[in-house]
């Protein structure tokens, strides 16, 4: 019996013991169940978080982007191109009228409003395989996203978020006098970044300023622009399938397209029927000229009735690449009808020469006056130390005279005397003044000097120089022209099955500039012309002579001296850009095999660093305001959880 009851005792203790490490696996079991769900929860907060943040991030590089692409054609609708301010009015003052800025800003703000719209409130960024939904607002008004896809009735500021007015920020009024005064505005925004990942969301909202500099566009910033856009006297010219331009382009008149040219920036034209020197003489009719592709027809096509839109017209054939868009009524762009600016800025810390020169040389060289050599690895050494420039009014010595300048923040310019250098300009602004024509301008001779390759010729530019060239007649070209340090290393290239490879430009950082600038008059333009004279007189250019600058006509062309009359020369090799009245020929071609028949042919690239806003200096600018690269500004964000 005693047996039996110590039996049952045993046996209750181990269903008790049973129930008690049970009840604590299930309790260890629940927790630990909790704990998982805790840290998934958390795992999923924090990536949704990073969601919402990334979303910020992408519209953040939207707005210095893209955005400042849509503001660049709201500000050419907007902005005063009369007033001492781009925004607000005509006051005498040293800041525009706060009120004034505020009005005008406002209507920047709606417009890129819509522009913004369009970028990002159809945008999801999150990544394909997450599952996740990103979606992005930004407020420059108080209601964002109407019409999208998303949001088609739009969504309004954040409840308790409230934008304050535009305003001006800093800059200094126009004087009158041509220099490109800077201002800077800003508008206030808001950014609104909303992530969602199965049950979990969570938003980023930001405020901040985007900050805006405006100044005159300088023409340095296109890879090819033409008043008209037909060679002077008559004659069409059209864009082909050799046809590849890596830059802006322009025209006041009408592009004409055979084939598939292609344009790797944005391409512009005003639709002028008649463009006349300060504005459309005639009607305005956006559209292009397009011929088939075998040649047998060409019509005009106006913009309201391409096809299959007007951002990919085609016809029979033909059919631009347009690769950064295009707009076919942009504003009319007017030429300078003087060249006061660079003449004055010769006379104030540059060099002007009140009569014709026969010869202008531009050449770098180490410090004891020697040209540059290449090394084994194909660089230029030593590094530059001077800059030298030399002026000849006739072909004798005795009337040539030296200067040169080397690095640095005082760039005193010296003249030769003698054996001795003097000082004659500090702080040398690098502006060249001609009151009449450059026979020759030249940089280094090749060596040997029968040489067909460009590669052969030493820089003409050192490494810091900056210089513009102007003249008020013709500027003859008659030697290569290179920078020390070139910012590409490419042209950009036709590929066997039709595409194109872009010009590598890796080098963006570099000073080293050159532009070429001829005036004239409209009853005596003034060309900018690689020579095509006479070899013996050191009047014709090489073979595939290189040009590292920005050329350009206020009057005239940019083209090949007597090119129908040359044998068949290579190409042109050009780095920068083209800016001229009338279409310049260069050579002549074979049209059903492609192959030269006359001249030289072209070789383009875009000196990519002109669309950052560099230019050479006091280079022309047009009389339209260009946006500068804009800064986002942030004043703090908040995060909330659904």
């Amino acid at each position: 019996m005693l047996m039996r009851k110590s039996h049952g005792i045993a046996l209750v203790i181990t269903l008790v013991s049973i129930l008690v490490v049970g009840g604590v696996s299930a309790l260890m079991f629940s927790r630990m169940l909790d704990e998982m769900r805790h840290s998934r929860d958390n795992t999923a907060v924090v990536q949704t978080l990073m969601l919402a943040r990334g979303g910020a991030n992408v519209a953040g590089a939207l707005l210095t982007g893209p955005v400042r692409d849509r503001l660049q054609q709201v500000v050419n609708a907007t902005s005063s191109t009369t007033n001492r301010w781009s925004y607000g009015g005509n006051g005498s003052g040293t800041r525009p009228d706060p009120a004034t800025v505020a009005s005008d800003l406002a209507t920047v703000a709606s417009q890129l409003q819509t522009e913004v719209n369009s970028l990002v409130c159809d945008l999801n960024p999150a990544p394909a395989s997450s599952g996740a939904s990103v979606r992005v607002r930004v407020y420059f008004t108080s209601t964002a996203c109407t019409g999208s896809a998303t949001y088609p009735s739009g969504v309004g500021l954040p409840t308790g978020v409230k934008l304050p007015s535009g305003r001006f920020v800093d800059g200094a009024p126009r004087g009158g006098t041509g220099q490109n005064n800077l201002q800077q505005y800003s508008l206030p925004f808001v950014m609104v970044a909303e992530a969602a990942q199965g049950i979990y969301q969570r938003n980023v909202v930001l405020q901040g300023e985007f900050r805006f500099p405006i100044g005159r566009s300088s023409f340095a910033r296109y890879a090819l622009f033409t008043n008209v856009h037909a060679a002077r006297g008559g004659g069409d010219v059209w864009f082909t399938d050799r046809t590849l331009f890596d830059g802006p382009v322009h025209t006041n008149q009408h592009f004409r397209f055979y084939r598939s040219p292609w344009f790797g920036g944005e391409v512009t034209s005003a639709g002028c029927d008649s463009p006349g020197a300060s504005s459309c003489s005639g009607s305005v009719t956006p559209g292009a000229r397009f011929m088939s592709s075998d040649g047998s027809r060409q019509t005009f096509i106006a913009e309201t009735s391409m096809s299959p839109n007007a951002s990919a017209p085609a016809y029979r054939g033909t059919q631009p690449a347009l690769t950064d868009g295009v707009s076919w009524r942009s504003s009319f762009v007017k030429l300078p009808d003087n060249d006061s600016r660079q003449r004055d800025a010769a006379d104030d810390r540059g060099l002007r020469f009140t009569s014709s020169l026969y010869s202008l040389d531009l050449y770098a060289t180490d410090s004891n006056g020697n040209l540059l050599t290449r090394n084994a690895s194909g660089q230029w050494q030593p590094a530059a130390t001077y800059q030298y420039i030399k002026a000849c009014t006739s072909s004798s010595s005795s009337s040539c005279t030296e200067y040169r300048y080397a690095d640095g923040p005082s760039k005193v310019l010296y003249r030769k005397s003698g054996s001795s250098w003097v000082a004659v300009q500090s702080n040398f602004n690098g502006v060249i003044y001609v009151d009449g024509s450059i026979n020759r301008l030249r940089g280094p001779s090749r060596v040997p000097a029968n040489s067909t390759n460009p590669d052969d010729a030493p820089p003409a530019l050192a490494h810091f120089a900056e210089i513009t060239i102007a003249a008020r007649d013709d500027i003859r070209i008659t030697r290569d022209l290179k920078y020390e340090n070139p910012p590409c290393e490419s042209s950009p290239t036709r590929n066997p099955d039709g595409s194109v490879t872009r010009a590598t430009c890796d080098d963006l950082e570099v000073n080293n500039i050159l532009g070429i600038y001829a005036q004239g008059t409209s009853s005596d333009p003034g060309d900018v012309l690689i020579g095509g004279g006479d070899a013996s007189s050191g009047l014709r250019a090489p073979q595939n002579v290189t040009i590292q600058g920005v050329l350009m006509s206020s009057t005239g062309i940019v083209g090949v001296e007597n090119y129908a009359d040359l044998s068949p020369s290579g190409d042109v090799h050009l780095l920068g850009g083209i800016i001229e009245y009338y279409y310049g020929a260069f050579g002549t071609f074979n049209p059903s095999t492609g192959a030269p028949t006359a001249g030289y042919g072209r070789k383009f690239t875009y000196d990519q660093r002109m669309l950052n806003g560099k230019a050479p200096p006091y280079f022309p600018t047009t009389e339209l305001d260009e946006v500068g690269t804009p800064r986002v500004i942030s004043f703090g964000q908040r995060e909330q959880v659904y």
